[in-house]
């Protein structure tokens, strides 16, 4: 019979099942960056001497005492890995007497978000999922023609004209790969007037975690090179048999040669490849995403227990309106990047 156990501090885990923001890599990396390691409490479910589930979780400290799960910010999906629900619902009731406790990024087809139903759920962001074929060839014969067209545009006279070709990330070439990176994703979004995702801290964050995922070969990144300077950058990792589409970064000088276009088919072609059963572009529901035909959608939801205290009631109610405003911000962000059909 599975044991319920909380314990203080950070699991490490070797638990299939879970994605690439649940593994134990990730995870301290984002203590080392954003957290204490003192402030981690672990829903750990055991059957006899082993580990079956885990949810590492964060006591936040600001006016009143809050529990996210470990990961907040820059993790696309968070959730527990192991199907327990009930006790993963029982351990966190027991926070919410004395905590406010606000759950990010769960998915709807997380086992968990029923262990949470009868509670309100916030819709955070949609992610699209694209299940991958056997073959890229037939897969590429059911996208569009226009898509079609710069699909094989690598192979095309504009391109070829330029030297153009497409290089992957190597445990040697991280500092390569990772500084053309972040040119080119300030330079997309310089052209907004913002200043992009990742500076200070993030960056940093960043930077540790692409040595760590190429050292094990997580980390799928790959430059587009014209007349022999990057123009284009996919940021993609790789955990079990999912490709994740992360970030990318383009130079808007480039746009007529489609760098990101050809850069995500490259990436979903080597998918295919190497046996990945499905290729996930993430947050975010802009057409550029919709356009390589993704075959199903998730809802990641935000999910605040409602307070028992009246510390936690103006933490309760000073995060939703501070999500509302959040929302505002990011709809007026990511509509500009919706203007552009391509990344």
């Amino acid at each position: 019979m599975p044991k319920l156990e909380i314990v203080k501090g950070f699991s490490v885990h070797t638990l299939s099942g879970g994605t690439i923001f649940q593994t134990p890599e990730w995870q301290q990396n984002w203590l080392t960056h954003y957290g204490d390691p003192s402030r981690v409490i672990s829903i750990q479910v055991s059957e006899g001497n082993d580990l079956v589930g885990l949810w590492n979780l964060y006591r936040h400290r600001s006016g009143w005492r809050s529990i996210r799960p470990l990961g907040v910010g820059p993790s696309d999906y968070l959730g527990p890995v192991g199907a327990y629900n009930e006790l993963f619902r029982e351990a966190i009731h027991s926070f919410n007497q004395k905590s406010l406790v606000d759950i990010h990024q769960l998915p709807s087809d997380h086992p968990a978000l029923g262990a949470l139903e009868g509670h309100e759920a916030i819709e955070q962001a949609k992610c699209l999922v694209l299940d991958l074929p056997a073959n890229f060839d037939d897969y590429v014969k059911t996208l569009s023609k226009s898509l079609r067209y710069d699909v094989r545009r690598i192979n095309g006279k504009a391109l070829q004209e330029k030297g153009a070709r497409v290089e992957w990330v190597t445990p040697e070439t991280v500092d390569k790969f990772a500084d053309a990176f972040f040119e080119l994703h300030k330079l997309r979004w310089k052209q907004r007037g913002l200043p992009g995702a990742f500076f200070g801290k993030a960056e940093r964050f960043q930077r540790d975690w692409l040595w760590l995922a190429a050292s094990q070969q997580k980390l799928w990144m790959n430059l587009l090179i014209a007349d022999g300077k990057p123009v284009g950058c996919v940021y993609a990792m790789r955990h079990e048999q999912t490709c994740y589409f992360y970030q990318a970064g383009m130079d808007p000088a480039a746009a007529s040669l489609s760098p990101g276009t050809v850069l995500v088919a490259q990436t979903i072609e080597r998918a295919i490849e190497e046996g990945c059963t499905e290729f996930d572009f993430m947050r975010g529901d802009e057409p550029y995403k919709r356009r390589w035909k993704p075959t199903r959608e998730r809802t990641n939801f935000r999910i605040i227990l409602p307070p028992q205290t009246a510390l936690t009631r103006a933490g309760y109610a000073w995060n939703k309106a501070a999500w509302r405003v959040e929302s505002k911000v990011r709809e007026r962000v990511e509509g500009k990047s919706l203007r552009n059909p391509k990344p």
